[in-house]
């Protein structure tokens, strides 16, 4: 349809018009045309456009013949030349090459080294491993908290006298020289 539609813009051209898709793309694309080669181009535009139309027709007649004249002329084509048939029939084999140069190895590499190494092994096992060292330490602080309100305030004096005793170690030491 683009294809359409594009032609038309520029159809005008071929009759001494302007062609509005290259005024339309001219400021994206810079003028392509200089004034003394516009003939010489227009002229094998000209060419090139007959050429394609005159190929698509032949291509409609032959696919009118085959298929809705001569219905039988496909089977027997296909039997007598069972190589080209299958090369065709298979699109020149390009879906199997491209499986097998880019989609299988990219499978590969997404499976083996992406999956297996870098999610599995590195992000995986550094969440895990966090999760499972959080879990340790959990575990060790987990049996110091008894729940005996009577244990902790015991806790808290204990850690008061030797919280001031370290605070006031400097200010309580006999200088030096006094003493023994």
């Amino acid at each position: 349809v683009l294809s359409v539609v594009g032609g038309w813009l520029a159809a005008p051209a071929f009759f001494g018009g302007s062609d509005r898709f290259e005024e339309f793309l001219g400021p994206a694309m810079g003028q392509a045309r200089t004034a003394e080669g516009s003939s010489a181009a227009g002229a094998l535009e000209l060419q090139l456009a007959a050429v394609a139309v005159g190929i698509a027709l032949t291509g409609f007649l032959v696919a009118w013949w085959f298929y809705l004249r001569r219905k039988d002329t496909p089977n027997r084509l296909a039997k007598s030349l069972p190589g080209a048939y299958r090369l065709l029939l298979n699109k020149y084999f390009v879906d199997e090459l491209y499986a097998a140069i880019i989609v299988r190895p990219l499978i590969w590499i997404s499976t083996r080294v992406l999956w297996n190494t870098v999610d599995d092994g590195a992000i995986d096992g550094s969440v895990n491993g966090l999760a499972d060292g959080a879990q340790g330490v959990g575990e060790r602080v987990r049996r110091v908290q008894s729940g005996n309100t009577r244990s902790y305030a015991a806790w808290v004096v204990v850690g008061a006298i030797l919280f001031i005793a370290v605070v006031l170690w400097p200010v309580l030491k006999p200088p030096p020289g006094m003493g023994n």
